[in-house]
């Protein structure tokens, strides 16, 4: 890990914080940060998913957030996680971005927390979302360094 930025933040962003390239165990390659959600002191790991049309959640974070969060609507179909449908609620969930260097954003996202039935288990990361998260936010990666940069969009 570098202890300072060889460049300037800029106008672009105003902070920036490292990124995990792989979720867990996986070999896969991964975009993972650590963000804070409702204003939790923990953080979680959530792999950034440009495909993903908003953040998708683990339904057993809901009973953790759901005090600070509130929700906006059913699904009006299915989404489709890796090939499974699953219904749900849209929330706003307030998620911040903690800076290593600058400063850190609080961004209101549209997140999806899927209904399970009593006897599924939920066998996937959180995603971050570009609609509804993304799309709110001016981001960058710089992979040299596995810095992800995020500022506020003006």
């Amino acid at each position: 890990m570098i202890k300072e930025l060889p460049y300037s933040l800029g106008e672009f962003t105003q902070g920036a914080m490292y990124y995990f390239d792989h979720y867990t165990t996986d070999d896969l390659v991964r975009l993972v940060l650590n963000i804070y959600l409702a204003n939790q002191q923990k953080p979680i790991s959530a792999i950034v998913d440009t495909g993903a049309p908003w953040c998708v959640l683990k339904p057993a974070l809901l009973e953790k957030i759901e005090s600070r969060i509130e929700p906006i609507r059913p699904l009006d179909r299915p989404l489709y996680i890796r090939g499974t449908a699953y219904v749900g609620w849209l929330y706003h969930v307030p998620i911040r971005l903690e800076a290593i260097f600058g400063e850190s954003l609080e961004v209101g996202a549209t997140a999806l927390i899927p209904e399970l039935p009593p006897d599924e288990e939920w066998l996937y990361p959180n995603f971050i979302g570009l609609d509804g998260f993304l799309n709110r936010i001016r981001f960058a990666v710089d992979p040299a360094s596995n810095l992800f940069f995020f500022g506020e969009l003006v």
